[in-house]
């Protein structure tokens, strides 16, 4: 069924404030999903902060020009659907790859992050990459290294000398 012209009006206007408003997006391939899985994935989704749709593409690509979004991200054919995001672009795309592995029937066509246009080989890349929680837990333990590895030496040696002294007592005894 066909749109009006204001409905089309409306959808143009709300894919061009995702556009604005958003860090990221990744476009997926929603040919041959299932009701099921998609509902599933957007229950995921909700959890780490990104939503899932399914776009118009001949507004949703008026919407791309419009917003002055990277000429790749213009060229696809067929069911789309954009998964757009507010912060970590690493986890919707490990709930895509995810979901990818089990059903066979997610295909990521490719994104945008802080205005970089991303690949679909580059999206699943970032399904690679641990969260931002993980890294920043590995940063925090990198710093603290150095600190850590001077209090087990000056403790060490402490604990060494106190051994030594346990000792002679125990000898005198």
């Amino acid at each position: 069924m066909s749109k009006t012209r204001s409905q089309k009006t409306e959808l143009l206007n709300g894919y061009k404030e995702i556009l604005k408003n958003k860090v990221g997006y990744l476009l997926i391939n929603s040919e041959k999903t299932d009701t099921k899985t998609v509902t599933g994935l957007k229950i995921q989704l909700k959890g780490v902060g990104a939503n899932y749709e399914v776009v118009k593409n001949s507004i949703f690509k008026i919407a791309l020009q419009e917003a002055e979004q990277p000429l790749q991200t213009q060229e696809f054919d067929g069911p789309t659907a954009i998964i757009f995001f507010d912060e970590d672009p690493t986890a919707p795309a490990k709930l895509v790859k995810e979901a990818q592995k089990v059903t066979k029937l997610f295909e990521a066509r490719g994104g945008v992050y802080e205005g970089e246009f991303l690949t679909a080989e580059r999206v699943m890349q970032l399904a690679d990459i641990p969260s931002r929680e993980v890294l920043l837990g590995k940063l925090l333990g990198t710093m603290v290294a150095p600190l850590s590895g001077f209090m087990n030496a000056v403790t060490g040696n402490v604990r060494g000398l106190t051994m030594v002294l346990k000792g002679i007592s125990e000898k005198d005894a």
